[in-house]
């Protein structure tokens, strides 16, 4: 599948990554590694190890519904924080370059607290319209 790097996606690596909430060895063997994962293997395989781990792969809710095309990759004890860190995904159909298939789209990371949690995946509503609407901006690809 192919994997798509929003500017959600590039914004929140760098904020992060200046907060030092993850070490370039962190990125390098954990973080893109799995997100590469998408490249290759079917999320909704449940027989793959890591995608049919609840804790590492999951659908995306908001107040207790499950949002349609929304996914969040999940890292627990990331970091010198050892922080939880979240990336939310959609997989949606989607034209690009006059091409309609089904892809990834990497929106935004971001460190799970109680507040966060709430407000990231009201956000990520919004952002999935934005992505199925074409008004996202592209920033490359995996």
């Amino acid at each position: 599948m192919e994997v798509i790097i929003t500017e959600w996606a590039l914004q929140s690596y760098i904020d992060l990554k200046s907060k030092a909430v993850f070490s370039d060895s962190d990125y390098k063997n954990t973080l893109r590694p799995d997100a590469e994962l998408l490249k290759t293997d079917d999320p909704f395989d449940v027989n793959h190890p890591k995608f049919s781990n609840s804790k590492f792969w999951g659908s995306a809710t908001h107040n207790g519904a499950i949002i349609k095309n929304g996914y969040k990759m999940k890292w627990h004890n990331l970091g010198p924080g050892n922080v939880q860190l979240r990336l939310c995904v959609v997989i949606i159909e989607s034209e690009l370059e006059e091409n309609f298939k089904l892809r990834s789209f990497l929106c935004n990371s971001y460190v799970k607290d109680d507040k966060t949690e709430k407000r990231e995946m009201a956000r990520l509503k919004i952002k999935i319209q934005k992505i199925a609407d074409g008004t996202f901006i592209y920033r490359g690809n995996l």
